[in-house]
């Protein structure tokens, strides 16, 4: 492990702002694009993840579950729109090779509908495996581990 080059941590703190920006866009067919085929996605209590227990309230574990997710959530589920906003804190991240890092960061993603106040829907941290490929850097890995132990009765889009 080693510290990263200035390259390659604007790279990553790039690769968390086009997640944010794509997700509170709204773009969410863009979103599986910042992972790998074989990529991860978990939805855990941290209760759950601090304990190494497997249980998870939502686990992808390709990009083709990725896909089916937004066309889920675009395509066949009825709500009440909505927008979020994603706040990450400072982005803590090392070099685990070359090309591999091991990233984390705190969150915070509100709710807004137009005629309501806003409303948290998650708070915890994000803890990432991301991979630079041909000059791409990719989430290999994301696991946002909630602090609460409730959540809101339906989570439609991404974390």
């Amino acid at each position: 492990m080693s510290a990263l080059t200035l390259e390659q941590f604007f790279a990553i703190q790039k690769l968390y702002a086009s997640y944010a920006s794509i997700l509170d866009g709204g773009q969410f067919e863009q979103w599986p694009e910042l992972f790998t085929d074989d990529c991860l996605y978990r939805l855990q209590s941290r209760e759950n993840f601090d304990r190494g227990l497997p249980l998870a309230t939502l686990s992808l574990e390709s990009k083709g579950m990725l896909k089916d997710r937004v066309y889920g959530a675009s395509q066949t589920i009825y709500h009440d729109p909505y927008y979020q906003r994603h706040i990450f804190g400072v982005i803590d991240a090392i070099a685990d090779s070359a090309n591999e890092f091991s990233a984390q960061c705190n969150y915070h993603v509100i709710r807004t509908k137009r005629d309501s106040m806003p409303e948290t829907v998650s708070v915890g941290r994000m803890v990432d495996k991301i991979v630079c490929v041909n000059s791409v850097y990719l989430f290999q890995q994301k696991i946002c581990i909630f602090d609460n132990d409730l959540i809101a009765n339906s989570v439609i889009y991404p974390i």
